[in-house]
């Protein structure tokens, strides 16, 4: 392991594949929790906890976990005693800083349909140290719910995000979905609206991607479903951005906004550090069913074959299915891709580090800022020139430092990414 790897930071992700129902538009590994075996996958995973964890000792690559993040799926829909038996399990196995972000994926309605269960359940999340919920709100609207196929209603999370408050927690996320079939730019700003009167600590905003394989993805192919127009989705999309930097928030992330601490001149605290370790090109530990991973740079994801999972854990093997040990160009590409998804961008002196982490890295001794910025355009030369066309555009801000997306340039961001890939 270099030392650059030993500086960074590490998180774990596990994956929850179980929902009450499936949404109309969703393309994620999940299914129906009714009849689904919710114990025996817990049970796995807690041998994949422990696997993972000895290979990590063996290999002398444990270090310190800053992150956890459950997500799926609906995590919420797992009966307590098995979450708390899982996150035992994690605490045992790796070593958790006590300041640790926890974040747990819950849907409105899936909580407790009685404020006592509810408030039973959240007190045994905050015992065992989840400190912060990302809820998939999505509208506000019934009619929209309905139409997504989310099994909640407005009612549900205002009733939620009361309890949640009363609770303590005091780092939430919501999720808002914008473009929907048959939604106005309007209507999304009415449910913006609603949202921010809940001062949620962060938002997440997307817009409706229709994938196929999905219900909406059939309904497409069979013309019975409209997109919304890429124009108007852009149009949106800056208005979102716009009301969310009014109302106080840091539009710190593409699709990413969190609350402003206060310090307004600083960074804020409710910045999701867990999805930062994506864009950051940190460590993560994936666990469960189709789960990814990225550690001492090899990227790895969990075959997606429940059965096939079970099997393998039953052996005692990891349930690996497909495995990548990063290059060079690899780590200063997905660098610069996922570090252009940030609003300060990717800076010339951390790609090139990302660069020469790999085992099959050039030998370079960049001293100074410029000879970062050489090294860089050195290994994209050819891209250079379209970059330049980018930022006389007004697409692309290209400095001495790095380079960053200007507001304009989001519209367009995978064409720019592509030329670093």
């Amino acid at each position: 392991m270099t030392a650059g790897n030993m500086d960074k930071k590490r998180g774990i992700y596990i994956h929850m594949p179980f929902c009450v129902k499936k949404c109309r538009y969703c393309a994620f590994l999940s299914f129906d929790a009714e009849g689904s075996p919710r114990k025996e996958y817990t049970d796995a995973l807690e041998k994949e906890i422990k696997l993972r964890a000895a290979l990590e000792r063996e290999n002398g690559t444990d270090r310190p976990i800053d992150t956890i993040y459950i997500g799926g799926g609906t995590p919420s829909v797992m009966d307590i005693s098995s979450m708390s038996e899982l996150i035992k399990t994690v605490k045992r196995s790796f070593t958790v800083d006590p300041d640790a972000e926890f974040t747990l994926e819950a849907n409105p309605a899936t909580l407790g349909r009685k404020d006592g269960v509810m408030l039973a359940k959240l007190q045994a999340y905050k015992f065992m140290g989840i400190n912060r919920l990302s809820m998939g709100v999505q509208s506000m609207d019934n009619d929209r719910l309905h139409y997504l196929g989310r099994i909640h209603t407005a009612e549900n999370v205002s009733r939620d995000m009361d309890i949640i408050r009363r609770k303590g927690f005091d780092n939430v996320n919501l999720d808002l979905m914008f473009s929907i079939p048959g939604e106005t730019g309007d209507d999304a700003l009415r449910d913006l609206e609603e949202i921010l009167e809940f001062s949620p600590e962060h938002i997440s905003c997307y817009s409706l991607q229709i994938e196929e394989g999905t219900p909406f993805g059939e309904m497409a192919a069979a013309g019975e479903l409209t997109e919304v127009p890429d124009e108007e989705d852009r149009e949106t999309y800056h208005r979102i951005c716009r009301r969310l930097e009014a109302a106080g928030y840091e539009h710190y992330e593409i699709s990413n906004f969190a609350r402003k601490g206060d310090d307004p001149d600083a960074p804020s605290p409710y910045r999701s550090h867990h999805n930062g370790l994506y864009w950051n090109m940190d460590e993560y530990i994936g666990l469960g069913l189709g789960a990814s991973g990225f550690i001492n740079g090899v990227r790895y994801k969990n075959t997606s074959d429940l059965e096939e999972y079970f099997a393998a854990l039953d052996e005692g093997r990891l349930p690996v299915a497909e495995e990548h040990r990063n290059s060079a160009f690899d780590n200063i590409s997905e660098a610069v891709f996922t570090g252009l998804r940030r609003r300060e961008g990717i800076r010339y002196e951390e790609a090139v580090t990302a660069y020469m982490e790999a085992d099959d890295a050039e030998r370079m001794e960049p001293a100074s800022a410029d000879d970062f910025r050489e090294c860089f355009w050195d290994i994209f030369a050819e891209a250079r020139e379209e970059a330049r066309g980018y930022a006389d555009r007004g697409l692309l801000i290209i400095d001495n430092e790095g380079l960053k997306l200007t507001e304009q340039g989001v519209d367009i961001s995978n064409s720019i990414m592509s030329l670093f890939v």
